[in-house]
């Protein structure tokens, strides 16, 4: 049996991250009131440093920033640092109600540090 070289696994899962982070991004962009009530329910509106529906906004542009690097393999084990940071914030506001939230986050996290520590070569802006 033939198995893929690995390169092309991190390149799936890098689309794959990169796709959960532009629907992310959509949601907060077309839908910024869910975004503004989940917030506002959880202890981390208090811990803003700007308005609720400011940081909205902000979700929406980092998010698709994390898409776009993630799609063209810029800089990945960076880029994939930070997706892993940010998905721990989004878990801890999400908290434990929310278990089927944190488990589909769990996911990402997971793909997160992978791509953390091995990069992704293939079809990569910045091959190493």
């Amino acid at each position: 049996m033939i198995q893929p070289e690995k390169g092309y696994s991190s390149f799936i899962l890098r689309i794959g991250l990169a796709c959960a982070f532009l629907s992310n991004s959509l949601g907060a962009f077309f839908s910024p009131g869910d975004f503004i009530k989940l917030l506002d329910g959880s202890f981390m509106a208090r811990l803003l440093p700007v308005s609720t529906p400011m940081f909205v906004h902000f979700i929406a542009f980092s998010d698709g920033m994390v898409f776009l690097l993630l799609l063209l393999g810029v800089y990945t084990e960076y880029i994939a640092a930070y997706a892993g940071l940010w998905l721990i914030g989004v878990m801890m506001t999400l908290g434990i109600h929310h278990y089927g939230g944190i488990l589909e986050h769990i996911a990402f996290f997971s793909i997160a540090v992978y791509l953390a520590l091995n990069g992704s070569n293939v079809c990569s802006v910045t091959n190493k």
